[in-house]
């Protein structure tokens, strides 16, 4: 029936030609844009085919010619509407034209299927059906905005703009026949307002209001599709709009001509901000990036991909120096802006997690030291903008929000709803955060009780399964009946520092213990805020591991953060090298170390994790929608893993009171022979030191590593110093070496001379190490280095020089390097003859991630992929960057590489130079 029905309308079609023109504006374009463009635009042209111009239209796509003007019965697209050829067009599940709109068609056709005379119009209406709104709805206020002496507040609804004068109340309303309004700023003198609307699907236009008045100053038409944000630069000489057509069009205010127009975002673009000094733009978009653009010269600068969701809104701090965007992802970003005017990679900064819903909202009070965020969900909370941290949430909205501002002197905020409603909230007052670290702990009280009482357990009384003990005993007993759990009361006072140990003695016992408070509940130690959420990716981790860490979002996590997962708390220790690697947590070699006293336990692929914070002592938690988790003394493993399965607890002492410890297997396991060995003694702090083996005979020109290791006795954590004896006359070392703070490892090399005489016998270096601990020095012998002396000149000798000049052999020289920054320096090899004469051209390799021996923890080698640092075959320079994290700690230490030619050849150090990146830009002297 369908096919008789063409036949007619073509017959009807032909034998009407030309009855009246065909206009392609007025009554073709309607046509293609109801039922084709859809699929068949130029920024995506299903087949190749786009419909949404004359000239694309008569180019066709990939299958040929679409149309033949004059020529119904060979015009393809015509055949497929009217559903004569395969496949049909629209598809079978989609309405197709009507007769009456194919019978347009084919006159369109059939006259020639003519284009626009001149340039095809961008604002026109579409052809929909009119349906009328409800005259009791409340319409959504989609759009707020106050100038900026607070005189005027504009407020937008479906079709109309209302301005107010806040001093007298009176209100007008300015007609807005464009649609919705999607955002509004007045300038900055407060005498115009500039609204973003348009028509979805059809175009989009920003208009310039008199604000005295109401009349339209200006109207700017160059998109294709309804606009999202209009934005004056802050002198007003610009006006930069962005909606749904993924481009950017800078106009002149004065003229409304387009001056630039910025393209390269693969989504909608949501929102817009100029710089404070006009000079750069930022844009946020659907395709989950953040991009920056220089305003003169419309060049993109930098894209910022770390968003997980659509970038709703982007916004500067009012000194220009941070970018920060809000996104679907729930979460606030901020990165620090290197460069205005080159092409630059700006470093994320800061990350955090704000909501259980997308920030749809954000503003910061005048005096920028708050940012006001609001979420879909309808809650509102403030940021301090000087850690990022959320100080306070207001009585929740209960409906979305669409848009806000902060009063003029930062005491409230106005929030536009979806439900029509306009409401204002005080906003919390915002405290600077402490300029010292927050107090998690008290100070510990350091005992010393002489030797411990032992005790056995068969000889102590029991009284409702608890037995009193001495302060400072040591108790032998056992566990024989299912689930057993041996409990011993001690007494304590506020600040006291414990060490409570339980060790297997016999049997297949694997201790376990629990610290109960006077009620006999489990003691609380510590609570966790988690500022954001992860989970484990590629692999899951057994409950050793200290490598290869890979987490989702691991670009915005720093280090020595802490990783809480399924109970355990890790340490972030080194970066991954990049996304095919992960994090190594502490100690960053041997076996995974816990803190708070957690057990180790093993993590699934997929498994959640969670970035956390120590709450201080009286600190409330951030409300930040995410969990906060309580951690109490109870210990399965030592958290170092020198003791292996047996159980460690530190403890200090919360107030006076009796305290009671409570031993069992960990699994409810027991027999005959479980016994153990509890001790409840005094911490004291303390630390042991060794050395590592080293390569006794000394290359020429070079040098040789050593290692010097410590392990950390009851909590101890400050710096320890390892010094080495006196020299021969004209060897060299980078002695002494401190292993840093929290730190359980360094590296010392000795050195010697091109053309340095052999000893006349070998020679021993004892190594000490010292460090002050409770106002004591407290000294350690490390070992001895045995048997040192010259060997024969190694076939490739590797020097660190500057980037820009050469000093000379086996001089030290400085490399300075601004925390968070990388800085270059140069490789230079020496290559000689090996062992059988021959010059050694071959690849010449440094290690991976640590290859930047004895560096300060957070000063690494970077750039080096998973091949490693290298120099190819035949190449004798290479360059190399050193990058100072962050939390490096600042001030000198040397460094050097060690090639794996000879036996590990130590280049001679240079000294490394860590300055605070506020004060100082990279150098090297």
């Amino acid at each position: 029936m369908r096919t008789h029905c063409i036949y007619l309308l073509l017959a009807v079609c032909c034998s009407s030609m030309n009855a009246h023109a065909v206009d392609f504006v007025e009554d073709v374009a309607p046509i293609l844009q109801t039922y084709c463009t859809g699929c068949h635009a130029e920024d995506d042209a299903q087949g190749g085919l786009a419909m949404d111009t004359h000239a694309a239209l008569l180019r066709g796509g990939d299958s040929g010619l679409a149309l033949t003007p004059g020529v119904v019965s060979s015009s393809r697209m015509f055949l497929m509407a009217s559903g004569k050829l395969e496949p049909v067009m629209p598809p079978d599940d989609m309405e197709g034209p009507s007769e009456e709109e194919l019978a347009i068609l084919a006159d369109w056709i059939e006259q020639g299927a003519q284009g626009p005379d001149g340039e095809m119009p961008i604002r026109r209406d579409l052809k929909t059906p009119k349906i009328a709104t409800s005259a009791d709805a409340n319409l959504p206020v989609t759009a707020i905005a106050r100038s900026n002496d607070g005189a005027w507040q504009a407020t937008a609804k479906f079709g109309a703009i209302t301005l107010v004068n806040v001093a007298s109340g009176e209100s007008k309303e300015v007609a807005n026949p464009w649609g919705k309004v999607n955002s509004l700023q007045f300038s900055g003198d407060g005498t115009q307002l500039l609204a973003a609307s348009g028509l979805t699907g059809g175009y989009g236009q920003a208009t310039l209001f008199n604000v005295a008045d109401g009349s339209v100053l200006k109207e700017l038409v160059g998109h294709r599709d309804v606009l999202y944000a209009a934005k004056f630069s802050p002198d007003g000489k610009r006006i930069a709009t962005a909606g749904y057509d993924r481009k950017i069009l800078i106009w002149d205010t004065s003229t409304g001509e387009v001056v630039q127009e910025l393209l390269g975002h693969n989504g909608a673009i949501f929102d817009l901000a100029f710089s404070p000094d006009g000079t750069l733009l930022i844009s946020a978009c659907a395709d989950e990036t953040v991009k920056v653009w220089e305003v003169a010269t419309g060049q993109r600068l930098d894209t910022l991909s770390q968003p997980e969701g659509e970038v709703n809104r982007v916004l500067f701090s009012k000194d220009g120096r941070w970018m920060l965007a809000g996104s679907a992802d729930n979460r606030l970003r901020v990165w620090k802006l290197v460069s205005k005017t080159e092409a630059a990679i700006n470093p994320i900064v800061q990350t955090r997690f704000v909501d259980e819903s997308p920030i749809s909202g954000m503003a910061l009070t005048p005096d920028g030291r708050g940012l006001v965020i609001v979420s879909e969900a309808g809650n509102a909370k403030v940021l301090r903008t000087d850690d990022w941290s959320v100080v306070g949430a207001m009585e929740p909205l209960g409906e979305t929000p669409s848009d806000l501002f902060v009063s003029k002197d930062g005491t409230s905020v106005t929030i536009a709803l979806m439900d029509g409603r306009v409401v204002k909230r005080v906003l919390p007052e915002i405290n600077p955060r402490d300029s010292g670290p927050r107090r998690t702990t008290l100070e510990p009280v350091y005992l010393d009780l002489g030797p411990l009482v032992s005790l056995d357990e068969s000889n102590l009384d029991f009284t409702d399964g608890v037995a009193d003990v001495r302060r400072g005993c040591e108790v032998i007993g056992s566990l024989t009946t299912r689930g057993e759990q041996d409990c011993y009361r001690f007494s304590a006072r506020r600040g006291e520092a414990w060490m409570i140990e339980a060790d297997a003695t016999s049997g297949d016992l694997d201790p376990k213990i629990v610290l109960l408070d006077e009620a006999g509940q489990p003691l609380l130690r510590t609570r966790l805020q988690a500022v954001r959420d992860t989970y484990f990716t590629f692999r899951g981790k057994n409950s050793r591991q200290v490598n290869d860490f890979r987490l989702f979002g691991w670009q915005e996590i720093g280090l020595n953060q802490y990783l809480y997962s399924s109970g355990e708390v890790t340490r972030t220790w080194r970066h991954p090298r990049g996304p095919d690697s992960g994090f190594d947590v502490y100690p960053g070699s041997g076996n995974r170390h816990t803190y708070f006293g957690t057990t180790h336990t093993t993590h699934a692929l997929g498994e959640p994790a969670y970035v956390v914070r120590e709450l201080g002592l009286e600190e409330e938690p951030e409300p930040n929608g995410l969990p906060v988790f309580d951690v109490f003394y109870e210990n399965d493993d030592d958290p170092s893993r020198v003791a292996g399965e047996s159980s460690r607890l530190d403890f200090v002492a919360p107030r006076d009171g009796n305290f009671t410890v409570c031993v069992g297997d960990t699994r409810g396991h027991f027999d005959d022979d479980f016994l153990y060995r509890l001790r409840i003694r005094p911490a004291a702090p303390s630390y042991s030191a060794s050395i590592g083996k080293m390569n006794a005979n000394l290359p020429p020109g070079a040098g040789r590593k050593i290692d010097l290791n410590v392990q950390r006795i009851d909590g101890f954590d400050g710096p320890i110093t390892f010094e080495l004896d006196e020299l021969p006359s004209g060897w060299h070392s980078n002695f002494p070496v401190v292993v840093e703070a929290n730190q359980y490892s360094a590296e010392g090399a000795i050195f010697v001379p091109s053309g340095t005489k052999p000893p006349a016998e070998p020679v021993d270096l004892r190594v000490t190490a010292t460090a002050e601990i409770l106002d004591r020095r407290v000294e350690r012998d490390a070992g001895t280095i045995k048997g040192l002396t010259i060997g024969a000149p190694p076939s490739v000798i590797p020097m660190i020089q500057p980037i820009d000049r050469n000093v000379p052999e086996n001089e030290d020289w400085t490399l300075v390097i601004p925390r968070g920054a990388t800085v270059s320096a140069r490789i230079v090899l020496g290559r000689g003859k090996d062992a059988k004469g021959n010059v050694n051209n071959g690849e010449i390799r440094f290690g991976g991630e640590g290859s930047g021996h004895n560096a300060s923890h957070g000063v690494y080698v970077d750039n080096i992929g998973l091949s490693g640092l290298l120099v190819l075959p035949v190449e004798n320079e290479r360059e190399l960057f050193i990058t100072a994290d962050p939390v490096a700690a600042l001030g000198k230490r040397s460094l050097f590489l060690i090639s794996a030619n000879d036996g590990g050849v130590a280049s001679f150090p240079i000294t490394i130079d860590v300055q605070d990146a506020t004060t100082l830009s990279a150098s090297a002297d």
